[in-house]
C-alpha cells in the first residue's frame, strides 16, 4: 500500500471517496434547488464527511507533543536539534525557546528563533560537540544511511548519527529521541525498525530516564519500558529522554 502512494495513489483514499460519492451527487442536486442567485461550482471534499473534528491519535502527534512538554518543563538554556519535522515539532518548541536546527535538507523558512544549519549527522558533528544542555532527533535516525534524503548510504548511519548527536550533549544535559521500534529490520530505503533497547545500549555515558510506547494509531502508553516492549507487534514507535552522566 504504501509503494502505491509512492506514485499518488492512495488505496484508502480511493476507497473512502468512491464509497462517498453518490451522498455527495444527492446533496448537490438538493442545494442547487435550495439555491438561489449564488453561483454553484463543484468541488468535492469526499474525505470529510466521517473525519473526526481534528487527527490526534497520529504518533507524530503524541511525540511532538510530549516531547515539547518534557523540554519545556526543563527550560534548557540552548536547544540543539537533528532534522525533526519543523510543521510539528520544531513548530511547538519555536513557541516557547530558539531552536538551532541541523538537516541534510536545504530550508528556506525563516522564524524568530529558529537558525537552520545544512550539514549531516551521519559526519562528526566536533563544532557542536559539548555544546547543547538540550538535543533532540524525533524519527530522524531511522532514516540515516539509507539514501532516502540525499544521504551517503551506510549501513552504520543510525549508530554514528545517534552518537555523533550525543556527542552534543552537555555533561548533566538531555538528549531526545525516537523512532520505529520493533524486531530490527530495514526497509530500504524508507526506515529501519529497530530493537527498543538497542539507545540504551549505544549510550553508555546516559542514564534513561523516561520512555513513552507510541503506536502508530492509539494512545500513548507512558512511563513504559524499553524491556517490556513487544516486537512482534507492528506499527509503533519508542520516544525516549536521557541524561548525560559523564
Amino acid at each position: 500500500m504504501n509503494t502505491l502512494r509512492q506514485f499518488g495513489i492512495d488505496p484508502i483514499a480511493l476507497f473512502r471517496a468512491i464509497k462517498a460519492l453518490p451522498r455527495f451527487i444527492k446533496q448537490a442536486f438538493k442545494f442547487r434547488k435550495l439555491n438561489i442567485g449564488s453561483t454553484v461550482r463543484l468541488a468535492p471534499a469526499l474525505q470529510d464527511y466521517r473525519a473526526a473534528a481534528g487527527s490526534s491519535d497520529g504518533h507524530y502527534f503524541w511525540q511532538d507533543l510530549i516531547c515539547a512538554k518534557w523540554i519545556n518543563e526543563e527550560n534548557p538554556n540552548r536547544h540543539f536539534d537533528v532534522g525533526s519535522r519543523i510543521d510539528g515539532y520544531i513548530a511547538h518548541l519555536l513557541s516557547f525557546r530558539e531552536v538551532t536546527l541541523l538537516d541534510i535538507r536545504p530550508s528556506d523558512l525563516k522564524f524568530p528563533g529558529l537558525n537552520v544549519v545544512i550539514g549531516d549527522a551521519q559526519e562528526n558533528l566536533d563544532e557542536y560537540q559539548n555544546s547543547f544542555d538540550s538535543v533532540s532527533s524525533l524519527h530522524s535516525i531511522e532514516h540515516f544511511g539509507l539514501g532516502r534524503y540525499g544521504d551517503n548510504l551506510d549501513a552504520l548511519g543510525h549508530k554514528k548519527g545517534l552518537q555523533n548527536i550525543a556527542n552534543c550533549v552537555q555533561l548533566g544535559g538531555h538528549l531526545y529521541v525516537s523512532f520505529p521500534i520493533g524486531k530490527e529490520q530495514v526497509e530500504f530505503n524508507s526506515q529501519r525498525i529497530i530493537r527498543p533497547l538497542w539507545p540504551v545500549e549505544e549510550l553508555t555515558n546516559f542514564e534513561l530516564q523516561k520512555f513513552v510506547l507510541i503506536p502508530w494509531r492509539a494512545q500513548p502508553i507512558m512511563d513504559s519500558s524499553p524491556e517490556n516492549v513487544e516486537t512482534k507487534i507492528t506499527g509503533q514507535a519508542g520516544l525516549y529522554k536521557f541524561r548525560r552522566i559523564k
